[in-house]
């Protein structure tokens, strides 16, 4: 009887409370994907099956009216594992193994206005251009395989990033992380972007602390173009001392292209990278056909291979998809291939 009070209380508190805000302009929208898939992956030594959840997510954002002309702004998104399995479902890794909710992906919470937006939390890294133009995100093939095997950061804890306001189609945010008591470890990311009709092209540059005199750093430029149902894009990403080693660099371009076929889009993409070293490169090769039911649920096929070279492990299905197997062996070739359902939904909670 005491819990059948208590909650019928928490309840009636928190509907009053909605109502309460909702007199100065409260916007609440909570928002979801589930993406299952199937995959048969090889590392290039053996092969298996896997059911992978492939950076399922869940969150809540939206805005309030503070002041005329100023808001508060935020979101607060998990990852969530729909297989159980944890720490490999793409959301970056976590030690979650049997839950549903795995590990903080962006996450915020900031002040916008006509000066632009300022925010904190847990921000993009390389994520701010990977996704620029990646035809294969979160499946087999994605382009940050290749870009992001070097140990960049998809996103960066403890972020503080002003952002401005959109000038007839310029817009730049600066990122930065402070070094919080440890030495040569701070993170600072520029990212600019310019669209006009099927036009878009992005510039970004980052540099990551690693503990050591030297900083990881890393310069992306990408570019598309849409007309119809034909797209096409690309870029390109080039990377210095990484892990912190002076001299240990990388350089590399990717292109795709996608051609919508009824209510479905078949694209493929290539990536290439080199490194300093001998025997350093590898080559990621990707096609797929993706199937949209309607605006929320898409069905995909997908597959996806690398080749490395003798002194490199890159993988084929790594960067935001679960279940990744890597490569067996420096100089293995892994490949995989994906059956997949998408789900998306966003739904207005506040007000109704």
């Amino acid at each position: 009887m005491r819990k059948r009070i208590i909650t019928s209380f928490a309840v009636s508190l928190v509907a009053a409370l909605l109502a309460t805000q909702g007199a100065y302009g409260l916007n609440l929208d909570i928002s979801g994907v589930g993406h299952v898939s199937v995959d048969r992956a090889d590392n290039g030594v053996e092969s298996s099956t896997y059911v992978a959840s492939n950076s399922s997510r869940l969150g809540v954002s939206g805005d309030q009216d503070l002041v005329e002309g100023l808001l508060a702004v935020f979101q607060y998104e998990t990852g969530v594992d729909l297989t159980g399995r944890g720490e490999n479902d793409g959301n970056g890794g976590a030690s979650s193994s049997g839950q549903l909710f795995t590990r903080t992906r962006d996450a915020f919470v900031g002040l916008s206005g006509g000066f632009g937006k300022l925010i904190l939390g847990r921000l993009g890294g390389l994520n701010q251009w990977v996704y620029d133009y990646n035809l294969f995100g979160d499946q087999v093939g994605d382009l940050g395989n290749i870009w992001g095997g070097t140990g960049l950061f998809g996103r960066v804890d403890n972020t503080i990033q002003y952002s401005t306001p959109d000038i007839s189609g310029f817009k730049a945010a600066l990122t930065y992380a402070p070094e919080e008591g440890v030495d040569d470890s701070k993170v600072y990311v520029v990212k600019a972007d310019y669209g006009t009709g099927g036009v878009k092209v992005g510039g970004a540059y980052m540099s990551q602390g690693t503990g050591m005199p030297d900083e990881h750093t890393a310069f992306a430029l990408t570019g598309s173009y849409s007309a119809g149902n034909f797209s096409v894009g690309g870029g390109y990403q080039d990377e210095s001392d990484i892990g912190g080693v002076s001299g240990n660099d990388r350089d590399g371009f990717t292109i795709g292209a996608s051609f919508n076929i009824g209510n479905g889009a078949l694209k493929g993409q290539y990536t290439k990278t080199s490194g300093t070293g001998s025997e350093s490169d590898a080559d990621q090769f990707a096609i797929g056909y993706d199937h949209h039911i309607n605006d929320s649920a898409t069905v995909y096929i997908a597959y996806a291979k690398t080749k490395n070279d003798d002194t490199v492990t890159f993988s084929a299905n790594d960067y935001g998809h679960g279940d990744n197997v890597g490569a067996g062996a420096p100089g293995a070739d892994p490949n995989a291939v994906s059956l997949g359902f998408v789900y998306k939904f966003k739904a207005r909670v506040w007000p109704r």
